[in-house]
């Protein structure tokens, strides 16, 4: 098996061009990175192709008390991703692409995999079932074996050797809100139904594996769009 042992993740200063609310602030960002590929014919192509796009990021912070982004204000937000060459790529492009916001800093750095006891998301995670999302009639076992054959394509992805396992690389899962949480998206007349979810992870190498591949790339479904973006406890 080959070995799959860090990720990176780069830290954007931006500032925002208008105020922007914090239930349209994903899909701005994101429409900002499908902006910045198009600079770049590599890219280009990457965006464009089918497939797990191994990354993820999260909303900017500091949120304000009335989850408004203010015009002028600096905020942050983390992309991580497996791959050094589009994080690299990505570093540099995105300076070059207005939308919501402008990239006045970024600062790229390179994580070991670590053991991890849960795995928190803080962006929702999107499960598609026909066409319609995930929702708490549906049941847990659902969710969870969703959960765990996406985390498991991504590695299989990176890793043609990677073993396919009896159980789940997680042996409990809570979801952390009560009603479901409303995802729009500028431009589109869509609206996505997430959740928040603690995963308690097994301490098994492969099932170590799966949850740091996660940590990188994202939990569930949609990462490129800023959700399943998760935060380790160790």
């Amino acid at each position: 098996m080959k070995k799959l042992n860090h990720y990176h993740e780069i830290v954007f200063t931006i500032q925002f061009l208008k105020d922007v609310t914090f239930d349209e602030v994903q899909s701005g960002i994101a429409e900002l990175i499908n902006r910045s590929m198009l600079l770049d014919e590599e890219l280009k192509n990457f965006h464009h192709q089918r497939g797990y796009k191994l990354y993820c990021f999260s909303a900017p912070y500091p949120l304000e008390q009335d989850k408004i982004y203010r015009e002028g204000r600096m905020y942050c937000f983390n992309l991580r991703t497996m791959h050094l060459n589009f994080a690299l790529k990505i570093k540099q492009y995105l300076s070059k692409t207005h939308g919501i916001a402008k990239v006045i800093s970024s600062d790229l750095k390179n994580y070991s995999f670590k053991h991890i006891n849960e795995l928190i998301t803080l962006t929702p995670i999107v499960c598609t079932l026909n066409n319609r999302c995930w929702l708490h009639n549906d049941g847990i076992a659902l969710l969870s074996e969703r959960l765990h054959l996406n985390a498991y394509k991504k590695c299989k992805s990176l890793d043609d050797s990677f073993e396919e396992t009896a159980e789940f690389f997680f042996d409990r899962i809570e979801i952390l809100n009560k009603v479901a949480i409303k995802i729009k998206y500028k431009g589109k007349n869509t609206i996505l139904l997430g959740h928040k979810i603690k995963l308690s992870v097994k301490p098994q190498p492969w099932a170590q594996q799966m949850a740091n591949i996660v940590l990188a790339s994202g939990a569930l479904e949609k990462n490129s769009l800023g959700l399943g973006y998760c935060l380790a406890r160790r």
